[in-house]
């Protein structure tokens, strides 16, 4: 694999090289799904791929790297058990949504917006820009991987960033297990969760996948200081998840209706933190 590799020009001699390698292998699978997808409804399978993205990135990275650093294993646990936990629920998702109508409706969206023309602006306008968060989104892990080559055990700020990790991963794991266990119950149609996780804060799946990725990035850095420039993954995802898309977009697409309108009255949108009654 690696001789396949440096044939198509890549370095894996250098850091760099290893890096451009995971970014190009992203960008390359995205790619094949924008191939599948054009024989299909929509291009929504790109929901099932998009959480194995980080985790096979990251893979690939310790594949190519050969540390055995400590630091480098655990950040790779730590991208794999998010990225495939990510996966397979969106994977689950986009089943459903495939048997029941062909495809996730935003897809059917892009295709009604982007027609005609949509077999070559949807290369452009849907698919590869999420290659793009993938591989920005991700630096913590990859370079958390590649820039983690001494054998030296993991401190006080890399444990840290491990119990970061775990709050999160708590919160998006139970707050989508929890979604969805609601949802398959018919008498809460038309009613929003306001139980468990999902008590004082709308959206703690998105707390929970932001909170993932400060943690790897500080388990990241505790190891190799050097990598502080990292933190652009987590600080992109931070704001997509709150200012552009997650949080802000569904509090805009159901901020319309009464009965959401009272749910953000009583919760906050991101923290789960109880709100101050007047």
């Amino acid at each position: 694999m690696e001789v396949f590799i440096a044939g198509l020009g890549f370095d894996l001699g250098s850091d760099w090289g290893i890096f451009w390698t995971c970014t190009a292998w992203t960008f390359a699978v995205v790619t094949l799904i924008w191939v599948i997808g054009l024989f299909q409804p929509t291009h929504s399978m790109m929901d099932g791929w998009y959480g194995f993205g980080y985790a096979t990135a990251a893979g690939l990275a310790y594949l190519l790297t050969k540390t055995s650093s400590p630091t480098a294993a655990v950040v790779l646990l730590m991208a794999g058990l998010h990225g495939c936990r990510l996966g397979w629920y969106l994977s689950k998702r986009w089943f459903g949504y495939a048997k029941e109508g062909g495809g996730d409706a935003r897809y059917f969206g892009f295709k009604d917006k982007l027609s005609p023309g949509y077999w070559w602006k949807s290369f452009f306008v849907v698919m590869e820009p999420q290659a793009i968060v993938i591989a920005v989104i991700g630096i913590p892990s990859v370079w958390g991987i590649i820039g983690n080559r001494s054998d030296a055990p993991i401190g006080a700020l890399g444990i840290l960033g491990m119990i970061v990790f775990g709050v999160g991963y708590y919160f998006e794991t139970v707050g989508d297990g929890q979604l969805q266990a609601f949802k398959a119950d018919a008498n809460n149609k038309g009613r929003y969760l306001r139980t468990g996780v999902w008590t004082h804060t709308r959206h703690p799946n998105y707390f929970g996948n932001t909170t993932v990725w400060w943690g790897i990035w500080l388990t990241a850095v505790a190891g190799n200081p050097s990598i502080w420039w990292t933190v652009a993954g987590p600080l992109f995802n931070t704001v997509m998840l709150t200012g552009v898309l997650g949080k802000a977009f569904q509090d805009k697409h159901m901020g319309g209706r009464p009965a959401y309108q009272k749910v953000m009255a009583e919760t906050r949108g991101f923290l789960p933190l109880p709100v101050r009654k007047a």
